[in-house]
């Protein structure tokens, strides 16, 4: 499924801020599990793995760096030596090093992954696309928020997931499951 000797794996804003982001319901509880087996395979691949992390400008925000939540999620963690890009807009391409650090990596294609789907994850990958990465998307290492609508109607997870992927596939990045991803380089 990949394409390339050398693709980078995104995992981008899942630090512990996310269980405190919203009072609407979340789809995919298992998007963390799933990105930690696709870190595992990064891993031993000795592939790149960049770790977005997320310091938000306002105080009241679970991802302020001087909150009780900012720290990443245990079971994605950096491990030694893996690239950390800290970023202050939803875009981890925006005011970063992330760019010139996969650049220089020689990297072209990504596995983007985290949360929240509509939020930094589309925003990430739509701008990854622009600068002209090859993206991967696999729909089980992501995760949205149910929201209230302007109308003031409400809009549940997993229909704002699937929304949003339903956007980004194809002309922005290649909608698949993670399994594929490992299945495709075991086999």
């Amino acid at each position: 499924m990949t394409e390339t000797e050398n693709p980078a794996l995104l995992v981008i804003d899942v630090q512990r801020a996310i269980d405190h982001f919203s009072r609407h319901g979340r789809n995919n509880p298992d998007a963390e599990q799933r990105i930690a087996g696709l870190l595992a395979h990064w891993r031993d691949r000795q592939w790149p793995i960049v770790h977005i992390r997320h310091s938000s400008r306002f105080p009241e925000s679970p991802y302020h760096a001087d909150g009780p939540h900012f720290a990443f999620k245990a079971e994605v963690a950096p491990a030694a030596g893996e690239t950390v890009v800290t970023k202050r807009e939803n875009c981890a391409f925006i005011d970063t090093d992330l760019d010139s650090t996969l650049r220089r990596l020689g990297i072209t294609e990504l596995v983007a992954t985290g949360v929240v789907t509509n939020h930094s994850v589309a925003a990430t990958v739509k701008a990854g696309a622009a600068l002209g990465y090859r993206i991967l998307l696999p729909e089980d290492t992501t995760a949205a928020f149910g929201m209230t609508l302007r109308n003031g109607e409400s809009i549940e997870a997993e229909q704002l997931q699937q929304v949003f992927l339903s956007n980004l596939d194809g002309e922005y990045a290649r909608v698949c499951h993670s399994r594929d991803l490992v299945s495709s380089q075991d086999g």
